[in-house]
């Protein structure tokens, strides 16, 4: 395979659990479905945040919720979709896909990102922190519509399952385990494939199946979706500008031994930002 400085690569070691594949490294292998062109005015930080944000985002579009693949010129579905967590990595690509897709976007973040998140597709914004938020994106909201948990916390987790149950049940994908306490009207299911656990399932049919979503899905690979995505969308709607890789990075220089600041910074909480460590070889 041709691996050109031009092209970003999403590397897949906690699927295939080959340490080639891994980040964090100076040289790693990828699987060719995973690999897109990304244009000479892109700065490679820049396009560091997309990999795993774009391919986590499509799972849940393209493999859970089983939408239209993304487009340059969509035709409009009729549906709108909840983003929840729209300035996070993934929420900002989840939104770009499903207003490529043909949805109209709803989306939360907190009051200093709205503009953001609006530059990225979104017809309408909402404070996350808002007691009501909940009754005011239900009123926006149908029966047959659409939402994905973004953030993947407990509380976002219960959030968005209180939400799809009040338009009427249907498929939550959600970045955390499905925690406890959630409401009768919500089902967890989950299943294994690929030697990855990515779900699993129980035996309860309630109205709402909640799905656990992260950007390593085999879908990506064994599917057409990577194909749709990765090879097609994502190199074309760059190149037309029309996919943003938002939200900016905060580079974090200084080679492998910054990988664990990197993290205390993370844990520490950004907010519409994406930590890159800036690996090099030392001269």
């Amino acid at each position: 395979m041709n691996t050109k400085p031009i092209e970003k690569r999403h590397c897949d070691s906690l699927l295939t659990r080959k340490v080639t594949n891994a980040g964090f490294q100076l040289y790693t292998t990828v699987r060719e479905i995973l690999v897109a062109e990304i244009p000479d005015s892109l700065p490679l930080a820049n396009a560091a945040v997309l990999p795993l944000s774009v391919s986590t985002a499509a799972s849940a579009l393209y493999v859970q919720l089983d939408l239209p693949f993304p487009s340059l010129s969509p035709k409009s579905t009729g549906k709108r979709i909840v983003i929840w967590g729209g300035s996070s990595s993934v929420g900002s690509s989840a939104i770009q896909l499903a207003v490529a897709s043909g949805l109209e976007v709803v989306a939360t973040a907190s009051q200093a990102n709205h503009d953001l998140v609006r530059s990225l597709g979104a017809s309408q914004v909402f404070d996350h922190r808002e007691p009501s938020v909940i009754d005011q994106m239900a009123s926006v909201l149908q029966p047959g519509d659409y939402v994905v948990d973004c953030i993947g916390s407990p509380d976002t987790q219960a959030k968005c399952g209180e939400l799809v149950g009040r338009i009427g049940g249907g498929t939550l994908p959600v970045m955390l385990w499905p925690q406890g306490g959630l409401p009768q009207n919500v089902r967890a299911v989950f299943g294994e494939s690929d030697n990855f656990l990515f779900a699993s399932s129980r035996p309860v049919c309630m109205l709402t199946d909640i799905l656990q979503v992260n950007g390593l899905d085999p879908g990506m690979v064994n599917l057409d979706v990577g194909n749709a995505v990765w090879r097609k969308f994502i190199p074309e709607a760059l190149a037309a500008g029309k996919f943003q890789a938002k939200p900016d990075p905060r580079i974090v220089p200084g080679g492998l031994e910054k990988v664990q600041e990197g993290i205390d910074m993370l844990r520490q909480g950004v907010s519409a930002q994406k930590i890159v460590i800036e690996i090099s070889r030392s001269e």
